[in-house]
Formats: structure tokens, C-alpha cells, sequence
């Protein structure tokens, strides 16, 4: 089957534009990389004359992926040769990799193989270092965890070695030679080295770190920053509480870098430089906490947050965070909050849509980026901005507990400064201090009579409508959506504010962000005034069809309905009675078939808000019962009108979020409109071709009332055969998890609420098909959930006596096991709930645990022995037989759990015999 001749040809139709061709030709590879014959049509290239670096490099790379399936050391004298050869770089360190594959797979190789390795150094280094390299990589991948772990203890007693390599190493004149050494050490201390627990390397990675600096080679310091980096992550006493926890050799070396840290900083280095820095004072801050560096440290982090470059400024930030659990801002918070607010301004005044959305832009020239190599302190004002919020928030919790929270509202204060309109400095200075205030809103409990806080809102709301002004409109609109929250202000404050609202709630950038301040706004109770409200509903009258978009009306309608039901409450029935009256005579319109897009889409979220928020908040009220039904059946005509004309795709979202909304108000009630409904959702459910599994939901949720009402049934009766092939159909065209977990859903409620029409169904078993086909093929979380539940609903409705029953519990059986090693471990527990219902329907144990074994045979088994395979679906049936009523057996978890290719170690099988001769 496998030849060489065959493998280059195959090879050369990888390239083939036919997909066909192409994938056939990778499957041959695949098949030929897994098979025994690898090795042997690997060696063939490699030994041909003059073979192209392409086909050598295949060879290799084949040798490797062959040596990580099954660990051969009978192709190490061949793989040894292949290092005399002139192989290209590529193809030898594939070379590398798998000679590291071989040592770390055979504990016989691992006692001498570092002073083999220091003897092929001397005569080629580069080789030397990529093997010891990829030992390091191969033992932190390597799938047995215990061999793992004796791996890591063998090369932990031979640190001292390591650490003369690696100290020799660094000392050679070479910079290809040095990146090597760099990454080399780093998957060293990724995997088992303890660096900091190494004086004289830790010294000479400080000394180099300050020979390069000094030489301006940032490329290399912070190559060097990194590798300290990855000592931190990997430390066993990284984020350690207790300094007297800690090695005192260890101890010893940190001090030392926590000084050296303190000693280098000017302010021309480097984001590796702040990023390191940041990240060990944080891992060990136990080694500052009270000490004599802890004031040094501040001002250290003080001057990296002030650097010019804003990359290197955001650094600093995990530091500032952690300093705020620690209480230890009191007194320095404030010192950097004016820092933070000139670095969050924004480029420039210009309002546009990718701001409001948050979209990163690019960077201006005034950061300082050129320096650092491929330009990679850039940082977006949005990024920069967005994660400054929680810094702003751990200065002003800090300064709260200090009782100077006021001193926080002043400095925001001072920079809110505009002598001249078109100062774009002043108005971006502005913008920047109430985004630090608006980063807090949220959290601060901030009192309604600070006189600083009256001064801020006074500024904002006095300054005129202009657009220079736009930007500081913007930040003060999303500030006041979660300050009215926050603040008791007074009467007159709050109308002011409301008003403000209105000013800029057309304007077409700041209208939705005025629409969603409004709707906050009216949470407050003691917004309640006549006239305000009154003024409101008439705004909306006007200027209704100049909104700028549906979620502003829908905002803009939620906040009405608070404030007019907050006066019906009073007797005041007059604006809500008005807004009902308003919404009715608006939807009439679509009956229009001049009607636009735009005006139904809006029509439908007046409708849509009202009802939804009513049935909410006020359902238990007659009147407004009342009200709602009169107005689904006001609505019902035109939308039956709009659905008979011609109408697009962009329709159906709205559509279906209008018939939900009816059918909940009216729970069921109206017999010929939920026919109707129910119709409608059906047809679209056929013709809609992203949202299937929204109308199926509608259809399901009617299901699931059948009990009830005797209509739906009839309905169900007469739609489920097609219902049930066009899910089919779908299926097995688009593959769809949304639309299959939806489905299951609707089989299970036919179960729940009429079962016969589906156990009666000449469809049952392809129904059962495609669902076991989906859990099969479609990797879901929610839809192999959804299909568990399913399985343990139809266990226990089957009855056992239909020739139906036996075909059933084979294919779900199979289909259950046949994916044991791709289901998620937190839902494998439902494995067993299945299991103990088909037991329950007097299934004979030894025809089940045969149907197990044969499954896994083909499964998780296809690769182990026979008796191995045969062992685990006896004891799975021996569990089953001991587990108590509804309980799950937690040593048949874990077993189930462990049936996965990386776990096998996990299973006992010498506990399984025992298991099985106590059944």
C-alpha cells in the first residue's frame, strides 16, 4: 500500500487546487505517519541521492510524528547518523526532536545523557542545544504523568550540571548562539528548573542584562527580562504570603534582582524591562511588604507609570490592582491620578462611530515607539482607556478608606478647565478627567449633596451644544447612566439632567447613548413630575420616526413606561392610556404597503417594549391585563396583513420577537389567534435561513402548553410529520447544533406532552437517527447536554414491550460509547442515568455489557488489548448492578472519565477484577 514512489506522488497533489484530490492525498499521509511503515519510506528519502531539502524535511518531520505515536528506540542509531549529515536547519531540528522524544521515552537514556550532550556541544553546539531544548519541551508534553514526574525529579539531581551548561553557554561570543541558550533555559525552568534557586546563573543573567543595556541592545535585555519572566510564572513560591515560606538560597537571589531592579531604572527602558519588573514585585511582593524597599518600589512604579510610552505605563497596571487588596495606595493613589488622566486623553475631538463602538485606532507619533523593535508598544487609546477603569477604581477605593475621596472629585475638577471652545487640548483634558470619574460611578457610593460633584454636573450641563463639545457630551451621557443610580440629587438637579438628556437625543452619534441615560434615569422614584412626563410621551409623538435606531426607541419606550406607570400607580392614567393609544395607531400603519423597513422595525420595538415591560412589571393588574389584550388584538390584523405581503428576511427577527411576546401575554388563551401564531411560525420556521431554531423554540414552547389546551395537540397532530422531515432534512444539510439542541428539545416535550403522536410516528427510528448522528459528528457542549436529557426522558417513557424498543437501545448504546472519548468529563455522569433506565426496563445485563464491549472495541479500545477492552465494560455493568436507587456510582465516573486517550494510566484494571468478581 505504502511506497515511496507512492508518497511523492501523493505528496505532490497536496497542491492540487481540487479539494478532492488534495484531501485524499493528506489522508494517504495521515495513514502512512501512523502506520510501521513510516520509518521505513522515511529512511528511503533520506537515503536517496540528492533528494530535494523539501522531501528531507517531510522524511524527518514523518520520523518525529511517528516517534510521538509510539516510542521506538530502534531507529536511535539511524537518527544518530543524521546528525553527520548536511541536513537544512528544519530538517534537523525535526532530527532533534525526535532523538529527545527517544531519551525522554526511555528512563534507560536519562542518567548520562547530559554529559553526551555536553561531548556533542564541542563539536556541534547548535545540535547539542536544540536536543537539550527539545527535552526539556518533550517532557512538559508528554502524555504519561507519572513518567513525567520521575522524568523532572532525574534532571532536578542533575541541576548542577544543567547549570554549568547553561552558565558555559552564555559565555560564548555569539549571538545565534545566545537566542539558543535564552529559549533553551527557558523551557528548562518551564519544565523543571528552579532558576532562582541558581546563584551564579541568576548573576551572570543580571550581569548580561546590564552589558546590553549599557550597550543600548534591547532586543537582547529583554530577551533576558523574558527568561526571568518565565522564573516567576513558574516558581513554586510565586504569589507566596510568607517570606519565612521561602528557600533561603532562593530568598537570597530575589533580593538580589528586587535591587537590581530598583538600581537600572532611568527612563529609557524597555516594556520587557516594566513588564518583568511589574510581574515579580507583584509574585513577590512578600520579600517588600514592610521592608526597607517597600517606599523605593513605590517610586519605582510611580516613575514606569509616568514613562512617556503608554505601553510601558499599562505595565504597571497589575501592580497598581494588586497594591489596592493589599491597602497599600493610602497616600500614593492620588499621586499618580493626574498622570492617569493626562494618559487616557483622547487624539483628538472628533467624534466618530468607531469611538462610541470602542474600536481600536491607530497610534499616535507622540508615544514613543520607535525604539522597541518591531514596533510593538503600540497600545490603542481604547485598549489603554478601557483597562485604566479598574486602576481609577483602586485609586478611589483607596483614597475612600483614607477619607479622601474629595481629594479624588478636586483633581478631576481642576482639569475640568474650557476658556476657549476651540482648545482641543482642554476639551480632550476635560473628556479624560470625567472618564476617570465615570471609571468609578459604578462602584463609588457617592453622596447626592457633594458640593465637588454639584460643581462637575454644573460644568457638564452648562457647557452649550456644540460639537467640539461632542466628545465630553459623550462621556458625560454614559457617566449619568450609572450616576442617577448612585445619587439622590435633587428635584431640580434630576429635571436639568432629564433635560440634558433630550438636547442631544436625535443628535446621530449621541442619541443612543442619550436613549440609554433617559431609561436609567427614570429608575429613580422621585422622578415623578407631571409635566416632565407629559412632555416626554409628546416627544416621542413628534419625533418618533426620527430616532436614530431600535435599541434607542426600545431604551427610550422602557423609560416612558416607568414613568407613566409610576403616575398610574398615583391615579394618574392619563400618559400611560396616551402611550398604549399611540402604539396601537402606529402599527396600524404597517398595514400601509408603502410602509419602509425602518418605520416596521420601529413600530414592532414600540409594540414589542411595551408588552414585554407590562407583562413584566404590572400583569397582576387587571386593567393593565386589560390593556395588553386589547392591544394584541389590535395588533393582530395588520401583522396578519404584513405577513401575506411580500416581506424580506430582515423582518424575521422582529416578527418572532412579536409573536413570542403575544402568545406570553395571552397565555394560550385566544384558541383561533394562537392557531394563527402557531401557523405562521411554522411557515417561517420552513423559509427563515439563520433563525430556524428561534421559530422551532416557539413551536416547542406550544408543545409544552398542549397539556393544557387540547387545540395545540390537534395542531401538533397535524404538522408533526412535516415538522419532524424538515428538521431531518435540515440536519443533514447544514449541520446546525443550534437547531439540533432545539429539536431535541421539541422531541423530548412531544414525549412529555404527546407521546404517542411521536412513539406512533413511522419516523421514530430516523428521528432517533439523526439525533445520535448529530451527537456523534458535532462537537457541542449544549446540544450533547440537551441530547443526555433527551436519552433519560425516552428511557423512561419507552415501553419495552414494542419491536421498536430493542433497535433503539443498540443504536443509542453504540452511538454513546462509540464517542466516550469526546464527551465533555462534567456531563459523562449522565452515561450512567441512561444505563440504570435501560436496566430498569429488564434489558438483560450480559446482552448490555456485550453491546458495551463491542462498541468500545471500535472506540476508545480499537488500540488495546482485547481483555483490557473486555475488563472495563465488565466492570461498567458490575457498577451498574451494586448502584442504589438514583444514586450515581462515583467510582463508575471516573472510570467513564478516564476513557479518554490521555488517561489510561488513570485505570486501574487489577480494581476492576476485584470490582467484577464482587458483582
Amino acid at each position: 500500500m505504502f511506497s515511496t514512489e507512492e508518497f511523492i506522488r501523493q505528496y505532490q497533489k497536496l497542491a492540487n487546487p481540487d479539494k478532492t484530490i488534495s484531501n485524499q492525498a493528506n489522508q494517504y499521509i495521515l495513514k502512512l505517519q501512523q502506520s510501521n511503515e513510516a520509518f521505513t519510506i522515511a529512511k528511503e528519502l533520506l537515503d536517496q541521492p540528492n533528494i530535494q531539502q523539501e522531501y528531507q524535511f517531510i522524511a524527518c518531520q514523518m520520523i518525529y510524528r511517528r516517534l510521538k505515536e509510539e516510542c521506538n528506540i530502534s531507529i536511535q542509531p539511524y537518527l544518530l547518523e543524521l546528525l553527520t549529515r548536511n541536513l537544512p536547519s528544519v530538517a534537523m531540528n525535526q532530527v532533534c526532536s525526535s532523538l529527545a522524544v527517544i531519551i525522554v521515552g526511555n528512563r534507560s537514556l536519562w542518567g548520562g545523557i547530559l554529559q553526551e550532550l555536553i561531548q556533542l556541544m564541542k563539536a556541534k553546539m547548535t545540535i547539542g542545544i536544540e536536543i537539550l531544548t527539545q527535552i526539556a519541551i518533550q517532557g512538559k508534553e508528554w502524555y504519561k504523568k507519572s513518567e513525567q514526574l520521575r522524568l523532572q525529579q532525574e534532571f532536578i539531581s542533575q541541576e548542577n550540571t544543567l547549570s554549568e551548561i547553561f552558565l558555559s553557554l552564555l559565555m560564548v561570543q555569539d549571538l545565534s548562539i545566545f537566542n539558543q541558550t535564552v529559549q533553551c533555559i527557558e523551557c528548562w525552568v518551564q519544565f523543571s528548573y528552579n532558576i532562582f534557586k541558581d546563584i551564579k546563573l541568576t548573576q551572570q543573567i543580571l550581569s548580561l542584562i546590564h552589558q546590553t543595556i549599557s550597550n543600548n541592545a534591547i532586543e537582547y535585555s529583554d530577551k533576558l527580562f523574558a527568561l526571568l519572566n518565565e522564573g516567576v510564572i513558574f516558581s513554586q513560591y510565586n504569589r507566596q504570603q510568607n517570606v519565612n515560606q521561602i528557600d533561603s538560597t532562593v530568598l537570597q537571589n530575589l533580593n538580589l534582582i528586587l535591587e537590581f531592579i530598583i538600581k537600572i531604572y532611568n527612563p529609557q527602558l524597555s516594556k520587557g524591562y516594566a513588564s518583568f519588573a511589574t510581574k515579580f514585585l507583584c509574585d513577590f511582593y512578600a520579600i517588600i511588604f514592610n521592608s526597607k524597599y517597600e517606599q523605593a518600589v513605590f517610586n519605582l512604579m510611580g516613575n514606569i507609570v509616568s514613562n512617556p510610552s503608554r505601553k510601558i505605563a499599562f505595565q504597571t497596571f497589575e501592580f497598581w490592582s494588586q497594591m489596592r487588596e493589599y491597602n497599600k495606595l493610602q497616600g500614593f493613589g492620588l499621586n499618580i491620578l493626574q498622570t492617569m488622566i493626562d494618559k487616557c486623553r483622547m487624539k483628538t475631538i472628533k467624534l466618530t462611530k468607531e469611538f462610541l463602538l470602542g474600536e481600536p485606532e491607530e497610534e499616535d507619533t507622540d508615544y514613543n515607539i520607535n525604539y522597541y523593535e518591531g514596533g510593538q508598544h503600540f497600545i490603542s487609546t481604547s485598549d489603554f482607556r478601557e483597562n485604566s477603569k479598574d486602576i481609577f477604581y483602586s485609586i478611589y477605593k483607596s483614597a475612600e478608606m483614607n477619607m479622601q475621596s474629595d481629594q479624588y472629585f478636586q483633581i478631576v475638577l481642576n482639569n475640568l478647565i474650557i476658556s476657549n471652545p476651540d482648545s482641543q487640548i482642554q476639551i480632550i483634558q476635560s473628556e479624560s478627567a470625567l472618564f476617570s470619574l465615570c471609571s468609578i460611578i459604578d462602584e463609588a457610593d457617592i453622596q447626592g449633596n457633594n458640593q465637588l460633584i454639584l460643581q462637575i454636573i454644573h460644568f457638564i450641563l452648562s457647557l452649550p451644544v456644540h460639537q467640539n463639545f461632542d466628545i465630553i457630551v459623550k462621556t458625560s451621557l454614559q457617566m449619568f447612566s450609572e450616576f442617577t443610580n448612585q445619587l439622590q440629587l435633587h428635584n431640580e438637579v434630576l429635571l436639568q439632567i432629564t433635560q440634558y438628556f433630550f438636547k442631544y437625543m436625535l443628535h446621530p452619534l449621541l442619541g443612543p447613548l442619550a436613549g440609554v441615560a433617559f431609561e436609567q434615569i427614570c429608575n429613580l422614584s422621585c422622578l415623578n413630575n407631571v409635566e416632565l412626563i407629559s412632555d416626554s410621551v409628546k416627544f416621542l409623538e413628534l419625533h418618533f420616526s426620527e430616532f436614530i435606531n431600535q435599541s434607542q426607541v426600545s431604551n427610550y419606550i422602557e423609560g416612558i413606561l416607568k414613568l407613566c406607570y409610576r403616575l398610574y400607580e398615583q391615579g394618574k392614567t392619563e400618559c400611560l392610556i396616551q402611550l398604549f393609544n399611540f402604539a396601537n395607531h402606529q402599527f396600524q400603519q404597517v398595514k400601509n404597503p408603502q410602509v419602509t423597513e425602518k418605520e416596521f422595525h420601529y413600530n414592532n420595538s414600540l409594540v414589542v417594549t411595551i408588552l414585554q415591560w407590562m407583562n413584566l412589571n404590572a400583569n397582576q393588574n387587571d386593567q393593565i391585563k386589560q390593556l395588553l389584550e386589547l392591544l394584541c388584538q389590535s395588533i393582530f390584523e395588520p401583522l396578519l396583513i404584513v405577513l401575506q405581503g411580500q416581506y424580506s428576511f430582515s423582518l424575521y427577527d422582529d416578527i418572532y420577537k412579536l409573536i413570542r411576546i403575544i402568545l406570553k401575554v395571552s397565555n394560550y388563551q385566544n384558541q383561533q389567534q394562537v392557531i394563527h401564531l402557531l401557523q405562521i411560525s411554522y411557515q417561517i420556521f420552513h423559509s427563515d435561513p439563520i433563525q430556524k431554531n428561534n421559530w422551532l423554540q416557539l413551536i416547542t414552547q406550544a408543545i409544552g402548553r398542549s397539556i393544557n389546551h387540547q387545540f395545540i395537540v390537534q395542531w401538533a397532530n397535524a404538522n408533526d410529520y412535516q415538522i419532524h422531515l424538515f428538521c431531518i432534512e435540515s440536519f443533514n444539510r447544514w449541520k446546525d447544533p443550534d437547531l439540533m439542541k432545539v429539536y431535541v428539545e421539541y422531541v423530548k416535550e412531544c414525549i412529555r406532552c404527546c407521546q404517542q403522536i411521536l412513539f406512533d410516528s413511522p419516523y421514530l427510528q430516523k428521528i432517533i437517527d439523526v439525533i445520535c448522528d448529530a451527537f456523534l459528528n458535532l462537537s457541542s457542549y449544549e446540544m450533547q447536554r440537551e441530547i443526555f436529557h433527551f436519552f433519560k426522558s425516552l428511557f423512561q417513557s419507552l415501553d419495552n414491550n414494542k419491536e421498536y424498543f430493542n433497535p433503539l437501545v443498540i443504536k443509542i448504546v453504540t452511538t454513546l460509547f462509540m464517542s466516550i472519548s469526546d464527551i465533555n468529563p462534567a456531563i459523562v455522569f449522565q452515561i450512567i442515568q441512561i444505563l440504570l433506565s435501560i436496566l430498569q426496563k429488564q434489558v438483560n445485563p450480559n446482552d448490555l455489557e456485550e453491546l458495551i464491549f463491542q462498541t468500545l472495541q471500535k472506540s476508545w479500545g480499537k488500540d488495546k488489548q482485547p481483555q483490557k477492552v473486555k475488563l472495563v465494560s465488565q466492570a461498567i455493568i458490575s457498577y451498574l448492578l451494586k448502584s442504589k436507587q438514583g444514586e450515581i456510582n462515583r467510582n463508575l465516573k471516573l472510570l467513564l472519565e478516564n476513557l479518554r486517550p490521555m488517561s489510561e494510566e488513570e485505570i486501574n484494571y487489577m480494581q476492576l477484577e476485584i470490582v467484577i468478581k464482587q458483582k
